[in-house]
């Protein structure tokens, strides 16, 4: 909040808080049908008093900083200052009385039990004052409290998914550069072609990798880049089929989270086969969540509490930007590990 407009908010506090004050004396008054001298210049009196007296107890708790008090540090200054602000309050009252009903000398009500009762109050009313001044006070420092840490929370988060990020390029890279070393002796023709096709690739996903998230059809557009490579390598040993709905090309997803399960189904399934095998990648919308489901020829044999490289940083990924609105599960079905993914529905701005 700007300092311009947290002063126009304390000044339309003061100004409707003391108004409505006295206000609310003049009422009493009407209805009572109680005689006051010169009540609406008693009432006028009053408002200004009363802003007078809390602005400079304002000015007060900002030089001594008692906004950054416990309450027990706290409690024995808010009673003092509310006497002394109720004394001074009804001392002003008093003496504008005095002039009004015309009692000489002045001051003459000063030892009567009125001024004590009306210090009395006053006294209370300035406590309140007190206490829904700090109490605001003391929201606005939790409010600022919980913006930092929400901003440090953000700023860590963005820090790890920039690591993790950094992670899956050299990850992508290395695996792509083994499967071009397989083609160089069996076929140095086919390894030239993949290098270019490599590079065209690593081109997109460095600039894909800068975001948290991208559009699905981007991811898509490297996936089909990375099989193109990939079927140079393994040629009819490879088949893919792929089937994607329109209506989830442009929701977001993480970078490399669909290439990274493809590669590994290539790596884990496809190529420890010598017959090869088959690779059906499917998106769709299921209520409001995408729903990616990768099925390769193979195995699963999973590590107990350990993930490869590759998985662990999908799930890591996957919780720190959807939370708990994301899954990832893997399973054997038959002579086919499937992998499905679930993650929100969301759409850049």
């Amino acid at each position: 909040m700007r300092i311009g407009k947290r002063t126009q908010i304390y000044w339309l506090s003061q100004l409707t808080g003391w108004g409505l004050f006295v206000l609310g004396n003049i009422i009493s008054a009407s209805i009572q049908a109680e005689v006051i001298p010169g009540l609406y210049i008693v009432s006028l009196f009053i408002l200004i008093n009363g802003i007078l007296v809390t602005h400079i107890f304002r000015n007060m708790v900002v030089k001594l900083q008692w906004a950054s008090l416990n309450i027990p540090q706290l409690i024995p200054r808010m009673l003092l200052s509310s006497i002394l602000m109720s004394l001074a309050f009804t001392l002003f009252n008093t003496i504008l009385t005095d002039l009004l009903s015309g009692n000489i000398p002045l001051l003459k009500t000063l030892f009567t039990a009125t001024f004590g009762l009306n210090a009395l109050n006053f006294t209370a009313l300035f406590l309140l004052w007190e206490i829904i001044y700090f109490a605001v006070h003391t929201f606005e420092n939790w409010k600022k409290e919980e913006i930092l840490n929400l901003e440090l929370r953000a700023a860590k988060t963005e820090i790890e998914l920039n690591s993790l990020r950094a992670q899956m390029n050299p990850h992508f890279v290395f695996n792509s550069m083994n499967s071009i070393r397989a083609l160089v002796d069996e076929n140095p023709e086919k390894a030239k072609a993949a290098i270019t096709m490599l590079s065209g690739i690593l081109r997109g996903s460095l600039t894909m990798g800068r975001f948290q998230t991208i559009p699905l059809r981007q991811e898509f557009d490297l996936v089909e880049k990375y099989i193109a490579l990939e079927k140079i390598r393994f040629e009819e040993r490879l088949e893919v089929n792929l089937h994607v709905v329109d209506e989830v090309l442009d929701a977001e997803v993480p970078p490399f989270v669909v290439q990274t399960l493809v590669e590994n189904a290539i790596k884990h399934g496809i190529s420890t086969k010598i017959e090869g095998g088959r690779i059906s990648i499917q998106a769709k919308v299921e209520g409001n969540h995408i729903l990616i489901t990768i099925a390769n020829t193979g195995s699963y044999m999973p590590k107990e509490n350990h993930d490869g490289i590759g998985i662990s940083n999908i799930r890591t990924r996957l919780e720190m930007i959807f939370g708990n609105n994301a899954e990832m599960n893997i399973r054997q079905s038959g002579n086919e590990v499937i992998v499905q993914l679930r993650t929100p529905i969301k759409y850049k701005p």
